[in-house]
């Protein structure tokens, strides 16, 4: 009795096929086509799931010729099963080791066997098969006439029957034995083979939706029910609302009803806990709310778990037969099982599709980081006696740092500002502000008057947390005068270093003259500061980024230690150009950050007055 292998569906069900008519009474199943989702499967099996090979039909007429008794093999529904090849009326279907008959046929075939006459004396005894899923068929023999009470003429010897029969019973129950352990295997297989596929879902590349659909075919396929549905969370709180995103079987009323099933949503909330949760009969059970809706769409029994990833509730999947159906505990373990590989799959396919959107999001801000730059100095100006050095490094491929040189008439601007926040909405106000004060400056010659102007546009076009701190300096090659002017930004150093001995620290200056950060008071007003520059002067400009750089142990690069690199740099090279002021600089800062990642943009500009003799070979560099 080889057992017979399972049947093999496709991976990809059709969605588009309705389900049993939920008009239809609790025993009706929808008709299976090719290409529809999987129709359920009635979970009574019959003998002919298990009878391949014709053993068995065989085996009951070899014994009926041995005991004289005529025996034969009856289906559930009544009709024979016989060995084909063993059939002495002719060589029966080519091919065929057994075929079906009618009790009538079946019983005749018996009796020719033994070579006895059906004269009606003889008892008939039907010794069941079964399994747990129900009876399959049974065993039937018609015993001789000399055991039955008040028998007048015995034909054969008295007792001769008795053997008969407990050799039949011991056949019937290995029979049954053998037909239970090939159902439990072919069962196992199914579950084995559904969790394969779904777990195969996995590196699909289907859309959320279908994994959902393709997982609630295989439940229905292997867990042989009549409807079912998969819905997933949507909303937050202690009590979040359940959409449908799969169904089969189910009509629209029920599909898009909005009341909880029971009291409190008790069985919802147990399932969601990762519990399953089986019911044999929902129009009796006292925690249903609208029995009547139970029975209008003809669901009877119940079997429900959560979708759980990493412990928390993603969805919830149910499903229903159209009659009373106990669940096993297995059949329970196998659906919390294609439940978890359910939440596992919808899982990988949202954050595979998250990944495509990041690419291409990474993309799009690849390509505006190549425009933020182009709109950088490509390099420094060369305005004798004036030599410049620039650094330029954002935390993150969008920055919100700018800094930018402008020629005016002769006279040299310096600009250098840095934009609340990180990103692109830095980047995108970082091009606005810039692109003011550019417009403005060419317009404008009082500095103080630019940036009221640029503040005065970004407090009408941006939001509240929203504004740049800015400094600007407009230098004189010819006078060495510096006028500028700040908006909320740190304090350029100023070094002048004396020509008869080493740099202090008391050399060092802060060119104060400031005022509010840009986009915040419409009324703000900005002061000037002037600075009369001497031949060997170092001008520092730099964002917040450079010193508020921390280290493993938290501590900030800070003010001071900026102002003792500058120092030590200009101590150990008086004449060092703006290039070499910067390097030691950054040397410093990586000392001192060491792996600590950089968590703000860095923008440094140096600007050195030389020699007006030697002014025409001063060169910069970014």
């Amino acid at each position: 009795m080889p057992m017979e292998s399972p049947t093999q569906t496709s991976n990809t069900p059709s969605r588009t096929t309705p389900g049993p008519n939920p008009d239809a009474g609790p025993a009706q199943y929808a008709p299976r086509v090719a290409g529809d989702s999987p129709a359920p499967t009635p979970p009574n099996a019959t003998l002919r799931d298990f009878v391949t090979d014709g053993s068995v039909a065989a085996l009951c007429d070899e014994l009926a010729r041995v005991t004289g008794s005529p025996i034969w093999l009856r289906d559930q529904s009544g009709l024979c099963i016989i060995a084909e090849w063993s059939e002495p009326e002719g060589p029966g279907h080519a091919g065929e080791p057994w075929t079906l008959v009618s009790e009538s046929r079946g019983r005749a075939r018996a009796f020719a066997i033994c070579r006895v006459v059906d004269d009606g004396s003889r008892e008939i005894a039907a010794l069941p098969l079964r399994i747990r899923a129900g009876l399959l068929g049974s065993i039937v023999v018609a015993l001789p006439p000399a055991d039955r009470p008040g028998a007048s003429a015995p034909a054969s010897p008295p007792g001769a029957s008795q053997p008969i029969r407990r050799a039949l019973a011991l056949l019937a129950q290995a029979v049954s034995e053998i037909c239970e352990a090939q159902s439990n295997l072919s069962k196992r297989v199914r579950e084995l083979d559904a969790l394969y596929r779904l777990s195969s879902l996995l590196s699909s590349s289907a859309e959320p939706d279908e994994l959902l659909q393709l997982a609630l075919d295989l439940s229905i396929e292997v867990l042989g029910v009549d409807a079912g549905s998969i819905a997933l969370v949507e909303g937050e709180g202690e009590t979040p609302d359940l959409r449908i995103r799969a169904s089969w079987g189910l009509s629209e009323r029920w599909i898009s009803a909005t009341q909880p099933l029971t009291r409190d949503g008790v069985l919802r909330a147990a399932a969601m806990r990762g519990d399953v949760i089986a019911i044999e009969n929902l129009a009796a059970d006292p925690r249903i709310l609208d029995h009547e809706r139970v029975r209008e769409e003809h669901v009877v029994s119940l079997l429900s778990t959560g979708l759980m990833d990493q412990g928390r509730p993603i969805g919830l999947i149910r499903l229903y037969t159209r009659a009373p159906r106990v669940f096993t505990h297995a059949e329970g373990e196998l659906l919390r099982a294609i439940a978890d590989h359910s939440a596992s799959a919808l899982t990988t396919a949202t954050l595979r599709k998250l990944r495509a959107q990041d690419e291409r999001l990474g993309r799009q801000v690849r390509l505006a980081a190549s425009v933020q730059r182009r709109m950088l100095p490509r390099s420094v100006p060369q305005v004798p006696p004036f030599e410049i050095a620039a650094h330029y490094a954002p935390s993150l491929e969008l920055g919100g740092d700018f800094y930018d040189f402008l020629e005016l008439g002769g006279h040299l601007g310096i600009l250098i500002g840095d934009v609340a926040g990180k990103g692109v909405p830095a980047a995108l106000l970082m091009a606005s502000v810039r692109a003011s004060i550019r417009a403005f400056a060419q317009d404008l010659y009082h500095i103080d008057e630019v940036l009221e102007r640029t503040n005065a546009a970004l407090v009408r076009d941006t939001l509240d947390h929203e504004f740049a701190t800015v400094w600007y300096g407009v230098v004189d090659p010819q006078t060495l005068r510096l006028t500028y002017c700040g908006a909320g930004h740190d304090w350029p150093l100023l070094i002048r270093v004396p020509r008869d001995r080493a740099v202090e620290d008391s050399d060092v200056q802060r060119l104060t003259a400031d005022g509010m950060a840009l986009g915040i008071d419409p009324a703000q007003k900005y002061p000037k500061g002037m600075f009369q520059l001497a031949p060997g002067d170092v001008l520092v400009t730099f964002t917040d980024g450079l010193h508020d750089a921390i280290n493993m142990e938290g501590r900030r690069f800070g003010g001071t230690r900026l102002r003792r690199t500058l120092v030590e740099v200009l101590r150990q090279e008086p004449g060092a150009r703006p290039g070499r002021i910067v390097d030691h600089v950054l040397a410093a800062l990586r000392q001192h950050a060491g792996l600590t990642g950089r968590t703000d943009d860095i923008t440094l500009i140096v600007m050195r007055v030389g020699d007006r003799a030697g002014s025409g070979n001063m060169v910069g560099a970014i």
